[in-house]
């Protein structure tokens, strides 16, 4: 062979893998917020990445072409249907999301199994990464600061990644949080005709999105603590403005005393659940990691 064209091959397929890797990396914005969720919302950046990011057990495999964006297979699974543990994906983008997965299915991962037990569906919630472990995330983190999954927290673990990394693709309108990328927007606020509070006047207001399931950033404006409950309210008029209710189970595991809630107030809260309509927009906290409070 030719040194010229064995020189071309090497750079084209030196490309090819250039381009592949960049592929997998997460978008970042210096625009993001900084956010601590779930039991990790008194924490400080440190103590809320240590605890969010512990040690998984990490094994690598080939995975087959994937079946579709919730359903993956590897040889050595013995058929066991595998999906990516704490994402979401919606029907706009799902053909987007496939086609990612397929070109990142064709090298070399490494899987971690978040727990033992299968879905509902038979299938086994993972990790997936790929290239270096200390360079590339996880795909989790790259799909969604692409803004091709939203984030369902199944676990506390990677929590301040994965949240940061949607939070980039929210903050730069990517993917389904465009403006005009969806008929109902899956990102909404409460007050959007706020425009100091939000610094744009096109959001859609928490009040329009009853039964859906979105995620919502409203400031706190008082909290109401009741034995086996607190109401966090996000407006001057708490029977018809945007209001959370976290039970007391819920609640103990999150800040232990309830009146830790008011130093709240004044702070952006991000929650995500489906909207009910008490009078006015209510979401009832289903999860712990659903709720995330931006840090000071």
């Amino acid at each position: 062979m030719k040194l010229g064209n064995f020189t071309a091959k090497v750079a084209r397929v030196f490309k090819v893998m250039l381009v592949l890797l960049v592929s997998l990396m997460p978008v970042r914005s210096a625009q993001a917020s900084e956010w601590r969720c779930g039991a990790g919302v008194n924490s400080d950046g440190a103590d809320s990445m240590a605890a969010g990011n512990r040690a998984s057990s990490w094994s690598t495999y080939q995975l087959l072409p994937p079946v579709a964006v919730d359903q993956l297979f590897a040889a050595d699974f013995a058929k066991q249907p595998l999906r990516l543990s704490d994402v979401a994906f919606v029907p706009q983008f799902e053909a987007t999301a496939f086609n990612w997965l397929k070109k990142a299915s064709q090298q070399p991962v490494e899987i971690a199994k978040i727990t033992a037990k299968a879905d509902y569906f038979d299938r086994l919630p993972v990790r997936i990464r790929s290239g270096s472990p200390n360079s590339f995330p996880i795909w989790q983190e790259a799909l969604l600061s692409k803004g091709l999954a939203l984030l369902m927290p199944e676990t506390s673990d990677d929590m301040a990644r994965l949240i940061a990394a949607e939070d980039t693709a929210i903050s730069n309108r990517l993917g389904m949080w465009r403006d005009d990328a969806m008929d109902e927007p899956p990102y909404v606020v409460a007050g959007a005709s706020d425009k100091t509070l939000w610094g744009r006047s096109n959001l859609a207001d928490v009040k329009d999105a009853i039964g859906r399931f979105v995620v919502v950033d409203a400031v706190l404006v008082s909290v109401e603590h009741q034995e086996w409950r607190s109401y966090l309210n996000f407006g001057q008029n708490w029977r018809h403005d945007f209001t959370i209710a976290i039970g007391s189970d819920l609640r103990d595991v999150l800040i232990g005393s309830k009146e830790a809630l008011d130093d709240w107030i004044g702070r952006k809260v991000r929650v995500r659940g489906v909207i009910e309509n008490r009078g006015g927009p209510y979401i009832a906290l289903q999860n712990l990691n659903w709720l995330c409070v931006e840090a000071q």
